[in-house]
């Protein structure tokens, strides 16, 4: 496919113009790599989906990684997003957005945070965007760190399942069944991060609007970075083949 075809997609798609990195041909595709002059050593490695990078960037460039870290580990008196409560409730920006714009004052245990007015609805849709996938990936590492398993509770996981898990899963049978190929470490993550959701971003038109999957991939991302590990080893001992 030649760039301009390509090109010609991107438009009439109306995706932004950052996108068509992802779509042309490998050798025109080198820009992807790390920019002379890009800060690894602080941003980290260009990552291979170009929205998340775009997210990723407009987070730094807009200062809240001084203060609240690349990775959500905070700096100093800011909020700790690995933890709040706001943030763990947020969809889609609509808790996180009205803050960015309207600012926080100082308060005894906290410094304040400036306005954020003139930033545009893209840009908050980027910042909302990398807080979330950094608390989820925060999250992921924290859950499948090696400790002590935690031990769960059949019931506890069965109320859990039928308030978060129903909705989706209409019988729980096939979870069981995907769960069962995998032991210890493994079937926690793929508790966490199922695989049929874990594939590499398509940005093909036939695939751009696969409302099922993005529903799905929202919804999983909005219980890891929720998850407590008694959550986790409740659901798993649910889950568990024989288990009722």
């Amino acid at each position: 496919m030649t760039a301009t075809r390509v090109l010609r997609q991107v438009l009439r798609a109306g995706l932004p113009a950052f996108m068509l990195v992802a779509l042309l041909p490998s050798g025109a595709a080198a820009q992807s790599r790390p920019r002379e002059h890009y800060d690894t050593a602080y941003i980290g490695a260009p990552l291979a989906d170009p929205v998340l990078q775009q997210s990723k960037e407009t987070y730094v460039v807009f200062g809240c990684a001084y203060c609240h870290g690349v990775n959500l580990v905070a700096r100093g008196e800011a909020t700790d997003l690995q933890r709040s409560r706001l943030v763990g409730r947020d969809v889609n920006g609509n808790l996180i957005g009205p803050v960015l714009r309207k600012g926080i004052p100082q308060t005894a245990k906290l410094s304040p945070m400036p306005q954020f007015g003139d930033l545009s609805d893209r840009q908050i849709d980027d910042l909302v965007r990398w807080i979330h996938y950094a608390r989820q990936e925060a999250r992921f590492a924290a859950l499948t760190a090696a400790a002590p398993p935690v031990t769960g509770d059949v019931a506890a996981g069965r109320t859990y399942f039928e308030q978060s898990c129903r909705t989706c899963h209409a019988e729980e049978a096939g979870l069981r069944a995907a769960l069962a190929k995998h032991a210890g470490a493994a079937r926690v993550q793929a508790l966490l991060k199922p695989g049929a959701l874990q594939t590499t971003p398509s940005w093909h038109l036939d695939r751009l609007r696969d409302a099922a999957a993005i529903t799905a991939r929202a919804r999983h991302g909005a219980l890891l970075e929720n998850y407590a590990p008694q959550d986790v080893a409740n659901l798993l001992a649910f889950l568990a083949p024989g288990a009722r």
